[in-house]
């Protein structure tokens, strides 16, 4: 939010005509709020979500470009900034619909110097996406669509980078799945995954990607009922006569990519104080948690979290 607020007053001084976010999604994020916010009186803290005045943006901003330079948030398709508040202890969202881009330009060439481990919890980031918008409680027809024919491209886009981190091809099927992830999010929201990470991540500075990551097997594990035939579908194994339990073949791929980019599978050197457990899963609902397809108790949103700290 700090940041935010610098930029935005930095820009004020000059009044641009235009203004171009070209890095990961917290760069990108930060240039749509400077968008919204530049012509505009209050800071931002008074938008977020939770945590402000409640007010909303009425009108276009600036005009700004996207220019991802990760396959990851998709924030490039989205209509909200993620916005970390150091006095709140909180990742909260600045949402209006006059925050989305005027221009989206999508290259993959910009992604071919990460390195495997930013490219797999990027990627990561993406594939939850893609999952947890087919899944959600708010999905609707068109997305799920779209993210039907995004998911195996996403998954086999990893799974070629963790054997050739330089493989093209691959990065451009990793773009493109993030960016119809950033699409689907936008429009049928998120789960449990994001509710996690979003609930530790305004705690402690870990990147979430990572974050993702580290959840999305425990949270399979404790949707598996509620999704299994959904998954079939994802999937492409939407055969009647099929034993295979396509939620264990994902939980199975998963640990496969955590390996395949060298991913811890917990928390553990990031110093999570147990005694937080509870804080953590009060802070982790909100608009994500509320499109997860299985209602978490208290009890079982803890349980998942001590899994991966």
């Amino acid at each position: 939010m700090e940041s935010i607020s610098r930029v935005t007053e930095q820009a004020r001084e000059f009044d641009p005509d235009l203004i171009i976010g070209c890095g990961g999604g917290s760069v990108i994020d930060t240039a749509k709020a400077v968008s919204g916010l530049v012509r505009e009186s209050d800071g931002i803290g008074d938008y977020c979500e939770g945590i402000g005045k409640g007010k909303k943006l009425d009108k276009s901003g600036v005009p700004w470009i996207a220019i991802p330079t990760t396959a990851g948030t998709g924030a490039e398709a989205t209509k909200n900034a993620v916005v970390i508040s150091k006095t709140h202890r909180a990742k909260k969202s600045f949402r209006s619909p006059f925050l989305l881009a005027s221009t989206i330009i999508v290259d993959p060439e910009l992604t071919a110097g990460l390195d495997p481990y930013i490219t797999g919890i990027s990627g990561l980031d993406a594939l939850v996406q893609l999952i947890e918008s087919f899944v959600s409680k708010k999905a609707t027809p068109m997305p799920r669509a779209l993210v039907k024919h995004a998911f195996p491209v996403m998954l086999d886009a990893l799974f070629n980078l963790g054997k050739d981190i330089k493989d093209m091809r691959a990065r451009t099927g990793a773009a493109y799945g993030a960016l119809i992830s950033g699409i689907a999010l936008a429009n049928s929201g998120l789960g449990a995954v994001h509710g996690f990470a979003s609930g530790i991540g305004g705690l402690f500075d870990i990147p979430h990607g990572l974050l993702c990551a580290e959840f999305l097997v425990p949270v399979l594990k404790m949707n598996a009922d509620a999704i299994r035939e959904d998954m079939r579908v994802l999937c492409g194994g939407a055969r009647e006569n099929s034993n295979d339990d396509p939620v264990e073949m994902l939980i199975e791929k998963t640990i496969m990519l955590l390996d395949l980019f060298n991913i811890p599978k917990d928390l553990g050197r990031y110093g999570i104080d147990k005694s937080l457990i509870t804080s953590i899963a009060e802070k982790s609902e909100g608009s994500s948690m509320s499109g997860n397809p299985k209602t978490l108790s208290l009890r079982e949103k803890e349980e998942i979290i001590l899994s991966v700290v």
